[in-house]
């Protein structure tokens, strides 16, 4: 049985990619910074969990063990209010981690198949053109941009090490349990669903199934190696999006737009991650062979209604 080391475990897609992995047949180990962590789940029997502590550099020693994959999802998540204390937590949160991660790795000259490393589509910035963004485009210039950059370079020294590495740039995720999709869905329920700012920003989504299913196609390929963009097929605007979200709940939709002018009061600079978005292209994934079982929203919406993620 080959074993595959999760951080960032606890979350939502590492939640959901554990359970697939149990269900495939791989042991799994989880890195928490709480000692004695129970995961919430139905096999949380048959996950380990070990300790590691950014503050201290530690990591349990018996964590990477017999290991054959490392999956690094870490990192504190980007939803809460950007101070300027928040925003590095958001940056040391995942550049810490991956450097405790990878030089543990080195150092301790422990041979692993494949790392998959997240980033996120935040790299090519917070702004809207019609452009189709690829893999080979330059930063953006902006928090996240200079986030994610920095994020993907603490991935460098394992392939200096030649050690095979894909790095996984992942869009807006839609799961029942948690995200974006959970926090819209009562607010269009009850018909106060609206467009934000003038609507035309796109918005690059993946089905968390999608998504859980591309990391372990990347995971169990060691040839394919590099950059790959993580949204799906349909590009849509955010009106768009929110009339396909109307629509599946069978709700009203007839609000006006949020003005940019108050989401920029609510939110600060935070807002442009609200009222911008790119088209991100996702050939390189499928040039691979990977196939998307959710690649029109309209059935993405429906699955999730159902509320039934398939494993």
């Amino acid at each position: 049985m080959k074993s595959v080391l999760i951080t960032g475990g606890t979350g939502l897609i590492g939640n959901h990619l554990s359970e697939k992995l149990l269900q495939q047949g791989y042991a799994v180990h989880l890195l928490s910074r709480q000692k004695n962590f129970s995961p919430q789940s139905y096999y949380q029997n048959k996950i380990k969990v070990f300790e590691w502590d950014l503050n201290k550099n530690y990591i349990d020693p018996n964590a990477l063990e017999n290991v054959n994959y490392v999956i690094h999802l870490a990192g504190a998540s980007i939803s809460k209010k950007w101070t300027t204390s928040y925003k590095n937590i958001i940056l040391t949160s995942r550049i810490k981690s991956a450097e405790l991660l990878i030089n543990t790795i080195i150092k301790n000259n422990i041979s692993i198949e494949k790392f998959i490393g997240a980033s996120a589509i935040g790299y090519y910035g917070m702004k809207t053109d019609n452009k189709v963004y690829t893999e080979e485009d330059e930063k953006g210039n902006d928090f996240l941009a200079n986030t994610c950059y920095q994020w993907e370079k603490a991935y460098t020294p394992l392939i200096q090490h030649q050690i095979p590495t894909a790095i996984v740039r992942i869009g807006l995720v839609l799961s029942p349990n948690g995200g974006i999709y959970k926090i819209l869905k009562p607010i269009f329920q009850i018909g106060l669903g609206s467009p934000i700012g003038n609507g035309k920003q796109y918005m690059p989504w993946i089905h968390i199934d999608d998504l859980c299913n591309m990391i372990i196609h990347l995971m169990k390929n060691k040839e394919f190696r590099g950059i790959y963009n993580a949204v799906s097929d349909e590009i849509l605007t955010n009106e768009e999006f929110s009339k396909k979200l109307a629509q599946s709940l069978n709700a009203p939709f007839f609000l006006p737009n949020i003005p940019e002018w108050i989401l920029k009061i609510i939110f600060g600079e935070q807002y442009q991650m609200l009222t911008s978005g790119l088209k991100i292209s996702n050939d390189k994934i499928k040039q691979t062979g990977f196939n998307f079982r959710f690649s029109q929203l309209d059935d993405a919406l429906a699955n999730l209604q159902k509320n039934n993620h398939s494993k």
